[in-house]
């Protein structure tokens, strides 16, 4: 395998502009020297998101899917490349994120994923916790096939999936023990202002569960004029520097004076 193979991010959005724009720098941020592609799936028909940039594909559908499930499918439809990394628009992923997993990926495997991830609420870190978060993996395009893809459903598809892969291919999700200054994702929780789907309801066999109240509750802010409509020119940018903030929580647990970067 090439030491640097191309490689394609699919990241869902629905209705939060104001936090796909930090996943979209994210995506820009990266250090990875080969070729990449970020493919940002919109169905809330109500917005129509814009950002030109060679690596970045921005698709806005006229009618939003029934599941998130199939819309990740669509995703990974459209994606250049054959090694995939799941991308969520309201998480934070550091730079070397893209780098530091082709570096350890095993091409037998197929399959990426740390076994701990930062947690970020109301402004503060926190963690190591041990990382249950699909959205922190990347897997190539034939296990993805292996399995059929994801379960058409809602809230608990991403760990369908998986199931469906440890099945298929023994071993191949068994994370991988990633050192605390490696770790490259953040997990949010509350303080964005936004919603989580997995917030809705656990998992439910053919449920979709979350689908129905993710919608009530990107209605009801726009309502009050908490969500912009029409056309929307995005604006990447962090509303945190959110590697210093992960060097610097580094620091005290290391019980040492956190570094300032010039």
């Amino acid at each position: 395998m090439n030491q640097y193979p191309a490689v394609s991010c699919i990241c869902l959005t629905y209705g939060r502009p104001q936090v796909l724009e930090e996943a979209i720098y994210a995506f820009l941020l990266q250090d990875y020297p080969g070729r990449k592609e970020l493919i940002v799936l919109n169905d809330y028909v109500e917005q129509t998101l814009r950002f030109d940039h060679p690596e970045v594909q921005v698709i806005n559908c006229p009618k939003r899917f029934y599941t998130v499930g199939e819309k990740m499918n669509v995703a990974v439809a459209l994606a250049s490349h054959d090694l995939l990394f799941v991308w969520d628009d309201d998480d934070i992923y550091l730079p070397h994120r893209l780098r530091f997993s082709i570096e350890h990926f095993d091409p037998q495997q197929g399959f990426f994923k740390p076994a701990q991830a930062w947690v970020w609420q109301h402004g503060e870190l926190g963690g190591p916790v041990g990382n249950l978060f699909h959205v922190g993996s990347c897997w190539s395009r034939r296990l993805f096939d292996g399995v059929r893809g994801y379960a058409a459903d809602g809230t608990g598809y991403d760990l369908v999936f998986e199931e469906r892969l440890a099945k298929r291919f023994p071993g191949s999700t068994k994370p991988y023990p990633i050192r605390a200054k490696d770790i490259y994702y953040i997990y949010r929780w509350g303080g964005t202002g936004s919603y989580h789907m997995s917030g809705f309801g656990h998992y439910k066999p053919g449920g979709n569960v979350g689908h129905d109240q993710v919608e009530t509750f990107v209605r009801q802010r726009a309502r009050r004029g908490e969500i912009r409509q029409g056309v929307i020119p995005l604006q990447p940018h962090w509303k945190s520097d959110y590697q210093q903030l992960v060097t610097s929580y580094l620091a005290t647990l290391a019980g040492q004076p956190a570094p300032v970067q010039s």
